[in-house]
């Protein structure tokens, strides 16, 4: 982008970015110009500029943790970005206007170094692809709507982003991983999660951020918590989700392990090690949603050479963006080899996340080439509302956006065989259709089933499930939880489906409709069983048979499905064969054949032509292992092989060793447990709430004196204190504008960073207290809110001594060259002290000589202490050896011509002060300081300038 000065009216001219028009941008309200003024530039402009001005360059901004982070870096953002622009440049599909351009840029990996950088982006591109930190996403897209400036970002899981009005101008370049994760944990009926970050800060943001975007959803999300930085901690880490309840889901936030991601290793090692990969657990890689993971003929090095991994990685459901034109490599190698990436050197690895960054910038293209065509400017706003109803060729995959602008590109649920080293495709995630579709293979899970289905009310929006239980309703809610986990309460309810059975068995009737709707429980915990006889109802009415849906004949025996005329009394051997998939249901707490993730169709079709027979799989650690045999009994293809339930009635006491299954004994067990953990969790909640009492104590006494922020804490008001004796120090550093004029805003953030943390470790030594720093200005008083008698001037004084004389060995980062000079003025008197606001209370100091303390301080000189006539005459009625020179008379804004004084050192005190610079009488020093500076720095720049040989 370019800017023409215009050397009139102090406006300025921009050639646009936008496809008609030129923008002027003065520096003066227009509504300050005359009317008059306004139509001359008009004209001028519109005689000036060609009509449809077009941009030369459009600048793109691709942000992420390049330089820090190295598994980050392996995404070869400046290649990835290189590709992208050669190929949107040449693409005659696409009519931009202009060239797209790019810049690299620089995220630091702490939050708050961020978006410090960012802030400083404004100027440097014209749209930004990022950030890849979830924890500044909000503030970086309310600055984008400042600027204008489109943000295009696939690490943003940030859901309030998708409120159009308040962040106009941020669009997501992939689908939101929160509808994913969503669709998928819907499909396996899985709802409680936990999320583990590692160390660093944009993971622990990430997993923040993705637990808040679940809890919006109504998904349980137990706990978030970091994995450590030992092997104790992240012990630890695992023992808190292993205690946390009903946790099903275990979502790693952090690289992953298949791209060398060392934390993830670590942590399923450790998960492995502690037996939390048997099945109970699935765990999920939260960085593969963000690229296409590649899976067609790839062998994962990580996964082979080491054992462990390999093994609990069978624990791991990978959730990737699916690769429907080619796989990564595939699409990377072709590249190489038609010579587009210009590689000084092969990389080691390349990170699939080399494919987002191109498609990012790509979707960026193709939402200005929609604008231009519609003829709007490339705004912000404009740019992010234009991504709608977008479909192209991506690196690897189709990228699709629907009428709304969110991202409908396909996701695969990927898995390994549970020896290998490959992975393989088993679901498509269709977001288009929101399903879950069976892609040919099926999920090896490490107990042969997933873990135990949670409630189908936490996927539905109109249900509402609590998550936590009501003293009220304990009863009735534990009774339907123990259902999660209690063989005594199982085996009663079988125990009673069983007898019931073989009460009708023994009167010769056939149910022929048994399945577990309808089963019923009765306010005394009985279970009794309904709707036997009705098919004898519509054999009598000679009513007409239907076909009933695929899911109906889960319970159906194989037989009868077949048989099209068979009778609708039902058999005995189908009754046996009903109850065997009841006993799963109640085993498992899931659905007839949750486990295979197959659709009711081809279940049923599976089950009327064998081989290979089809059956729910149930593992050994759900139930006693002779109820398991027992129920593949009765399930058996031949029906004259199944057990009668006089059989079976005697083989289930003898699971239960002839003990009684008493249901009040279970629940009086199971309340004591209870109210054991909810002591537990309250022990556990009142400590995270002392934490964060201390943690706001800290915050307060930090910001105001200690005896102000106790009376805050209690509720009571704080009134304004009179002080009649104490001393107050100012400073600033001179030529601070002129620095700041030519120093980056970073730069000065730093250097007053360091200089404030040298005065105050300085502060520490002495009976002050720090009243606040404006800019460059630091002010510190003695003698309040604690009396301290009359040695407020000698700590003052002191402590003045001590700040001047390390100044004098200060140095700047960024120019070291240049000195820091300072001056100090000080003055004692009375003052009052309270205080001020509500929001943001300030501890404020008010009164004349807070006033002339500030004066002493403006009309002083750099590297000298100015000391008012009443600080000399309390340290000199100290006889504590203070030196003191004589300044002369000086003029005092407000207070006249005063005799003031220079402290220069101290009898005892043996540290070097700098050497004051030289100003003779009616030398203008400032602007001789001035110059110095400004010389200091066309030097140094001249220096870089300068080329090498």
């Amino acid at each position: 982008m370019q800017h023409i000065h215009l050397p009139f009216g102090g406006a300025l001219w921009e050639l646009s970015n936008y496809p008609c028009c030129p923008v002027l941008r003065s520096r003066h309200s227009l509504s300050t110009l005359p009317f008059y003024s306004i139509t001359l530039w008009i004209i001028l402009g519109v005689l000036t500029f060609p009509c449809c001005v077009q941009c030369l360059i459009f600048k793109v901004g691709v942000l992420g943790p390049w330089n820090c982070d190295p598994y980050y870096a392996k995404s070869l953002p400046a290649i990835a970005s290189r590709l992208a622009v050669g190929r949107i440049n040449e693409d005659f599909s696409l009519d931009l206007g202009c060239t797209m351009d790019f810049v690299i840029l620089q995220e630091a990996c702490e939050t708050s170094k961020a978006l410090t950088s960012f802030v400083q982006y404004e100027n440097a591109v014209d749209a930004f692809v990022g950030p890849t930190n979830p924890g500044y996403c909000n503030a970086a897209a309310l600055m984008g709507k400042n600027w204008d400036k489109s943000l295009f970002s696939w690490a943003c899981i940030n859901y309030e982003l998708d409120w159009v009005q308040g962040y106009p101008t941020f669009a997501r370049t992939l689908p939101s991983p929160t509808r994913v994760l969503f669709s998928v944990l819907r499909f396996f009926s899985l709802a409680n999660i936990a999320i583990v970050s590692s160390n660093e800060d944009i993971w622990i943001d990430t997993a923040a951020k993705l637990a808040s975007a679940l809890r919006n959803q109504g998904l349980p999300v137990g706990i978030v918590v970091s994995m450590g930085n030992n092997d104790t901690m992240l012990e630890n880490t695992l023992l808190s989700i292993r205690n946390a309840g009903e946790i099903k889901v275990i979502i790693m936030c952090m690289h992953s392990a298949l791209i060398g991601g060392v934390q993830q290793t670590s942590f399923l090692i450790k998960a492995y090690d502690m037996g939390l990969t048997r099945g109970q657990y699935v765990f999920i890689p939260y960085d593969t949603l963000l690229y296409s993971l590649p899976y067609t003929n790839t062998t994962y090095f990580p996964l082979q050479n080491n054992t462990k991994l390999r093994k609990a990685y069978d624990a791991v459901l990978t959730i990737t963006v699916e690769s429907d034109l080619m796989s990564f490599n595939e699409a990377y190698n072709m590249a190489k080899r038609f010579g587009e990436l210009m590689l000084s050197q092969e990389p080691e690895q390349v990170s699939p996340l080399f494919g987002t960054i191109y498609n990012s910038l790509y979707l960026l293209a193709k939402s200005m080439h929609n604008a231009r065509r519609t003829g709007k400017w490339f705004s912000g706003s404009n740019l992010a509302s234009f991504t709608r109803n977008i479909t192209f060729s991506g690196f690897n995959q189709n990228i699709r956006m629907d009428a709304q602008g969110n991202g409908q590109t396909d996701y695969v649920i990927l898995d390994t065989d549970g020896w290998g080293s490959e992975l393989y495709r088993c679901f498509y995630v269709n977001l288009t259709l929101d399903k879950v579709l069976f892609a040919g293979t099926y999920i090896h899970f490490p107990a042969a089933s997933p873990p135990p289905s949670d409630s189908s009310c936490w996927f539905d929006p109109n249900a509402i499930c609590a998550a936590e239980i009501q003293l009220g309703k304990l009863a009735v809610e534990i009774l339907l939880g123990i259902l999660s986990s209690d063989w005594m309460f199982k085996s009663s309810l079988v125990l009673d489906l069983i007898k019931g059975m073989k009460y009708l068995h023994h009167r010769e009737f056939p149910h022929g409709r048994l399945k577990s709707h309808n089963c019923v429980v009765d306010g005394r915990f009985v279970l009794k069983i309904t709707d036997y006889g009705y098919n004898e109802i519509l054999e009598t009415q000679k009513a007409p048979k239907e076909t009933p849906p695929p899911e109906d004949l889960f319970w159906t025996a194989p037989e009868l499905i077949r048989d099209h005329e068979s009778p609708r009394k039902g058999t005995y051997k189908g009754d046996v064969y009903s109850f065997s998939i009841i006993l799963q249901e109640v085993v498992v707490r899931g659905a007839p054949y949750c486990m295979l993730g197959l659709s009711p169709e081809e279940i049923i079709r599976k089950v009327k032509k064998p081989p290979p027979m089809c059956r729910p799989t149930v593992a050994p650690d759900q139930a006693p292992l002779e109820c398991i045999q027992l129920m593949k009994q009765c399930w058996t293809e031949q029906p004259d092989r199944r057990p009668p339930f006089d059989q079976i009635f005697d083989q289930f006491k003898l699971i239960n060793k002839g003990k009684k299954t008493n249901i009040i004994d279970s629940m009086l067990r199971m309340l004591e447990q209870y109210s054991s953990n909810l002591e537990d969790l309250i022990r556990e909640r009142t400590e995270e709430l002392e934490v964060e009492k201390q943690r706001t104590e800290k915050l307060l006494a930090e910001m105001l004196p200690p005896s102000v922020a106790e009376a805050l804490k209690t509720g009571a008001s704080v009134e304004p204190e009179y002080f009649d004796q104490v001393t107050l120090y100012f400073s600033d550093i001179v030529g601070f504008t002129t620095i700041s004029s030519l120093s980056d805003p970073i730069e000065v953030v730093d250097l007053l960073n360091d200089l404030y943390s040298l005065f105050d470790a300085v502060l520490g030594s002495h009976d002050v207290y720090k009243v606040e720093t404006i800019g460059d200005a630091y002010m510190v008083a003695s003698g309040l809110p604690k009396r301290n008698g009359n040695k407020h001037a000698a700590e003052i004084a002191n402590m003045s001594l001590n700040i001047l004389s390390s100044v004098g060995s200060f140095k700047m980062r960024h120019m070291p060259e240049v000195p820091v000079r300072i001056r100090i003025g000080i003055h004692s008197g009375p003052c009052v002290a309270g205080v001020v606001g509500l929001t943001m209370p300030r501890y404020c100091l008010f009164g004349d000589t807070v006033n002339t303390a500030s004066r002493m301080e403006s009309t002083g000189l750099p590297y000298r202490i100015h000391v008012n006539i009443s600080t000399v005459n309390i340290l000199r009625s100290l006889n504590d050896g203070y030196k003191i020179e004589v300044r002369g008379k000086t003029e005092l804004k407000g207070k006249g011509i005063e005799e003031t004084y220079w402290l220069v050192g101290k009898s005892n005190f043996t540290k070097p002060l700098p050497k004051p610079p030289e100003i003779k009488p009616g030398d203008n020093w400032q602007d001789m300081m001035t110059e110095e500076i400004k010389s200091i720095f066309r030097k140094a720049n001249r220096q870089v300038d300068k080329p090498k040989i």
